[in-house]
């Protein structure tokens, strides 16, 4: 993926508030909203992000099925032409071609349009869980980078060992995309964070007929962290905040923020792919677990 304009998705947006349009140009989204218009505002993205996502796969498609095409086009029209000696034969060949080429550009163009998975799989049911338990006398703190490992992201570039192979280059991407700060009925705040490291793999090979293959692979390294932040002085429960913790895949840790005692829970997934980024998220209701282990962990007494 690469940096994109701000006007890659113009012409669709009709139908779209202008926060939505907004969004959708520069793939963020920042400030105080009130729980209802974040949910409306995440609603158009999700569904501008389904579509754009759809239409990514059907230029890829066609693009790969007209590259097929001209490549046995163009055979036909040699061996027409040893027979006819007629150009007209690469007319269709031609044809194909332009039509890949089309599928390509439209491909590429969809997506520099295109938003991270997560705030639609993981961030916006999340937050519809929790809805209940939220302040609605005050606004929510967000801000969202939806654009994915994009250029400005990357953290390192480097030539591996090629091993048994031509080449092999990696490229790490560090994309803190989201923190949301949520007040919640009881006083309390709950900041959930989340970053990803992308990890680019490029490997180019020479087959047995001594062409040169290359050949990508993705890794996501996706970490969620849940902070609550008591109204006041508290106590925590250590041992039940540390007694179904996954020593493989969380960490936790009680911290000072605020003149106030907070507990930290930290959890990490791992999603692979090929080609493209990984498309997965971690699942919602396992971040939402995280707030309900912090939450049952503080002492409440205390905190008031």
């Amino acid at each position: 993926m690469t940096e994109a304009p701000a006007a890659a998705a113009r012409g669709r947006f009709k139908g779209f508030s202008p926060e939505a349009q907004a969004a959708i140009q520069t793939r963020t989204i920042s400030g105080s909203w009130e729980l209802r218009k974040l949910q409306k505002l995440m609603t158009e993205l999700s569904h501008f992000d389904e579509v754009n996502d759809a239409a990514i796969k059907k230029a890829k498609s066609r693009m790969i099925a007209c590259i097929v095409a001209a490549v046995i086009s163009f055979f036909v029209a040699f061996f027409v032409m040893g027979f006819t000696e007629s150009w007209w034969s690469f007319l269709l060949p031609v044809a194909v071609t332009g039509a890949a080429v089309f599928f390509g550009r439209t491909h590429s163009r969809l997506k520099k349009a295109d938003l991270i998975n997560d705030f639609r799989l993981c961030l916006q049911p999340g937050l519809r869980d929790v809805a209940q338990d939220l302040d609605p006398s005050k606004k929510i703190r967000v801000r969202m980078d939806l654009a994915g490992p994009v250029e400005s992201k990357q953290k390192s570039r480097q030539n591996l060992p090629a091993g048994r192979f031509l080449k092999q280059t990696e490229t790490i991407f560090d994309d803190p995309w989201c923190e949301v700060r949520l007040p919640l009925v009881d006083g309390s705040t709950a900041l959930l964070e989340f970053a990803v490291e992308w990890t680019k793999l490029e490997r180019q090979r020479r087959n047995s007929r001594g062409k040169v293959k290359s050949k990508t692979k993705w890794r996501k390294k996706c970490a969620a962290v849940a902070t609550l932040l008591p109204p006041g002085p508290a106590t925590w429960n250590e041992a039940a905040l540390r007694a179904r913790l996954d020593p493989r895949k969380e960490k936790a840790q009680l911290l000072e923020k605020d003149g106030v005692t907070g507990a930290r829970l930290e959890r990490h997934w791992v999603f692979k792919g090929a080609d493209d980024p990984p498309q997965d998220a971690p699942p919602a209701r396992e971040v939402v677990g995280l707030l309900l282990r912090l939450y049952s962990a503080m002492n409440r007494e205390a905190a008031q």
